[in-house]
């Protein structure tokens, strides 16, 4: 069998019985030798009872039931355990992912362009539709966070493929409502890519996204820091950059003003521009490995951008540490310092040098 897609339900009543129709003729269609695996968390509204009788009518169909609402990620976890196919899916119960992306995402890793295929709303092509702003805000800002940890624009989608083989004998252990992102981060993949997809804001019942889930996925975020030795280099690298900036500010601004008589503010200006455009130089190349002339003017904006937020962020830290909570200045600059270097750091890496 090539593809055993998993479909978390909880209360989707209302759409699971189309969205099931939609899939197997897309199989159908497009000759796909795949089954169907329904993880329903004992939804109270007779989601359960429909996929049994669904069951008794399909061959392609098969049912898990869990005794409680245990999560979406665990759902998929326990779908992927009875899996027959060599390729592994995901898509929401809710009508939102288009079925006739399937064969995109599975042809994608048929024909050997990628071993791991996400259905994106973020690339070009991909949309949104029908979605509250307050939703798709947080949307976004959930893909923002998750862009410290990989390039993939859309990591918190819920459609996607990847070969069996790539989480084999990988250990996951995802809470909350996304799974994407632990296996991005865990996997054992080497070829990532992004189908556009439109995504349509849920017609039938309720979102499931709630506080614990945004604690759980806040959790999950914080544990993978350690599986993130890339984010340790690139971080110790920005470093390295800054301090050579740093240096380099200092010596321009020492020299003008001392050797050359140049006022220290015209001076001040002067090395502040040419420190950073050495750092600029040297994340681009060293830190975050791209080559030096891809993007380069609106690049170099980005960063000048991010320095300008972050030199405002210090001068707003080192007057509260200062002047109202009367710590020293000097120990206050260090620590607004430290309070900088992280934005300026997750600021360019998740916007300026994100491809």
């Amino acid at each position: 069998m090539k593809l055993s897609l998993v479909i978390p339900t909880y209360n989707e009543r209302e759409n699971i019985r189309g969205l099931i129709s939609e899939v197997l003729w897309e199989f159908k269609a497009n000759k796909i030798d795949g089954e169907i695996i329904v993880v329903d968390d004992n939804s109270p509204d007779g989601t359960g009872e429909l996929l049994d009788e669904i069951l008794r009518k399909n061959r392609k169909v098969r049912v898990i039931h869990r005794e409680e609402k245990m999560g979406l990620s665990s759902a998929v976890l326990e779908g992927w355990k009875i899996a027959k196919g060599d390729v592994l899916g995901v898509m929401d119960a809710n009508l939102s992912h288009p079925p006739d992306k399937i064969k995109d995402l599975l042809w994608s890793i048929e024909k050997g362009k990628a071993d791991f295929a996400i259905g994106s709303r973020y690339v070009r092509g991909g949309k949104i539709m029908g979605r509250s702003v307050g939703r798709n805000a947080m949307s976004k800002l959930a893909n923002l966070v998750a862009r410290v940890f990989t390039n993939v624009k859309d990591p918190m989608t819920g459609f996607f493929m990847i070969r069996k083989s790539c989480i084999k004998d990988v250990e996951l252990d995802p809470n909350g409502f996304k799974i994407l992102l632990e296996i991005i981060i865990k996997g054992k993949h080497k070829n990532i890519q992004e189908i556009p997809i439109t995504f349509v804001g849920r017609v039938e019942g309720r979102s499931k996204v709630g506080i614990s889930e945004i604690f759980s996925y806040v959790k999950n975020l914080i544990g993978y820091a350690s599986y993130q030795k890339l984010l340790s280099r690139d971080l110790m690298m920005f470093s390295f950059a800054g301090l050579v900036g740093t240096i380099l500010n200092l010596s321009i601004l020492y020299f003008m003003t001392e050797i050359f008589g140049i006022y220290y503010l015209i001076s001040a200006v002067f090395s502040f521009s040419i420190a950073m455009t050495s750092n600029f130089f040297m994340n681009k190349i060293l830190t975050f490995r791209e080559k030096i002339t891809f993007n380069i003017g609106r690049k170099y904006l980005q960063f000048v951008s991010v320095s300008l937020v972050a030199l405002l962020v210090n001068l707003t830290f080192l007057f509260i540490f200062t002047d109202i909570f009367g710590i020293y200045y000097l120990i206050s600059q260090a620590m607004a310092i430290g309070v900088t270097a992280l934005i300026n750091f997750f600021g360019n890496k998740i916007w300026t040098f994100s491809k």
